[in-house]
């Protein structure tokens, strides 16, 4: 009886990976399709007892939205869905007045998403205006000979 229960418990483990690597393809997948239109920015939200959200903001040079998708689901099977609401607007100006009436979590991706993009525009600028002290930061500057 508990070689049965240990051979259903390695089961298990064994499909809980080969789904979870599923996903993750899938996903890997999806971010390439939309960094073909243009830089995307990702929020993502864990849900413990709810269901966790992942969003996708696709945005032009000038930070406008230009396509938003949002994963949301408990289970892998959980698809892409369109997220339109914030089409044509800045993500910049995206925060908690313009996140009103929506589910808790999708708020929390969403600002996610922004707070994210502001971080690697931050770390971008710094890297631009000292190249120096962000490549040792980094471990890109070799020492001279």
């Amino acid at each position: 009886m508990i070689g049965w229960l240990v051979l259903l418990a390695v089961v298990m483990w064994i499909l809980q990976t080969v789904l979870g690597l599923w996903q993750f393809r899938r996903f890997q997948q999806h971010v390439r399709q939309l960094r073909a239109k243009g830089r995307v920015t990702i929020g993502k939200a864990k849900g413990r007892f709810r269901a966790g959200a992942i969003v996708l903001f696709c945005i032009d040079e000038d930070c406008q939205i230009l396509q938003g998708e949002i994963l949301q689901g408990r289970t892998v099977f959980a698809g892409f869905r369109p997220l339109d609401r914030w089409n044509g607007q800045s993500l910049l100006e995206l925060g908690e007045q313009t996140c009103e009436g929506i589910d808790p979590q999708i708020k929390k991706a969403v600002l996610a998403a922004r707070k994210d993009y502001e971080e690697y525009m931050k770390l971008r600028a710094e890297r631009e205006t000292c190249p120096e002290e962000a490549a040792v930061g980094t471990g890109r500057l070799q020492a001279d000979n």
